[in-house]
């Protein structure tokens, strides 16, 4: 995938030519302060439907139970399935897919894509640098904007691993699942968010979403 910040698309080499896109923005809600050096991450966001035919587990739990807390998180809107596309790292995608799936933030989004450069814009009572959560120059390897590093259809075949990570959060011992994903609607996010080793859950990333607030210490 290629970015163009002059235009606010992405790229994708398609068999003859390249595919554009209109890529998303998610906006800042965070009420709490952070640190003024903000990246942005890309993820593919599908419209998901999940049909839990049978399930093994020790809960003994109805086998749709997981996908049900997602499609209530969601309500009154229909549930989405996130997949981190700025890495291949097993942990990242599993955490921070599963992640976004189970909070089903409610995104503000605009088109384009995010420019290279410090964020400056920090909430008052935040006098830190970005130097004080981590060194910027650890973890990520890359500026404010993340690589996309899956194209749609490879993020499709992870997003099995995603929904699968998510049930494996949710579901105590589990032992086998069948289950159909269907996927529908596609779009190619970019996700603020801060580097900060002490968040060891999230592969040391923080979301600059409302809904990730709580999990912060």
């Amino acid at each position: 995938m290629y970015l163009c910040r002059r235009c606010g698309l992405a790229f994708e080499a398609g068999p003859d030519a390249l595919i554009r896109l209109q890529p998303l923005i998610a906006g800042i809600t965070t009420e709490l302060a952070y640190p003024a050096l903000v990246r942005y991450l890309a993820v593919w966001r599908f419209e998901a439907k999940v049909e839990v035919r049978g399930k093994e587990s020790r809960s003994g739990a109805p086998p749709e139970h997981v996908w049900e807390s997602v499609r209530r998180a969601a309500a009154p809107a229909e549930p989405v399935l996130y997949v981190p596309a700025f890495a291949f790292g097993r942990l990242v995608v599993q955490q921070l897919g599963a992640g976004l799936v189970q909070e089903q933030p409610r995104l503000e989004l605009t088109e384009g894509v995010p420019l290279e450069g410090p964020h400056l814009s920090v909430l008052s009572g935040d006098t830190s640098s970005a130097g004080d959560a981590a060194d910027a120059s650890e973890g990520p390897g890359f500026g404010t904007v993340s690589p996309v590093r899956l194209a749609k259809a490879d993020a499709e075949v992870v997003a099995h691993y995603v929904y699968l990570a998510v049930e494996n959060r949710g579901t105590i011992d589990l032992r086998r699942i069948d289950y159909e994903l269907s996927l529908g609607a596609a779009h190619l996010i970019f996700i603020p968010a801060v580097y900060d080793r002490r968040h060891v859950r999230d592969s040391g990333w923080r979301f600059l979403l409302r809904e990730f607030d709580r999990l912060v210490a």
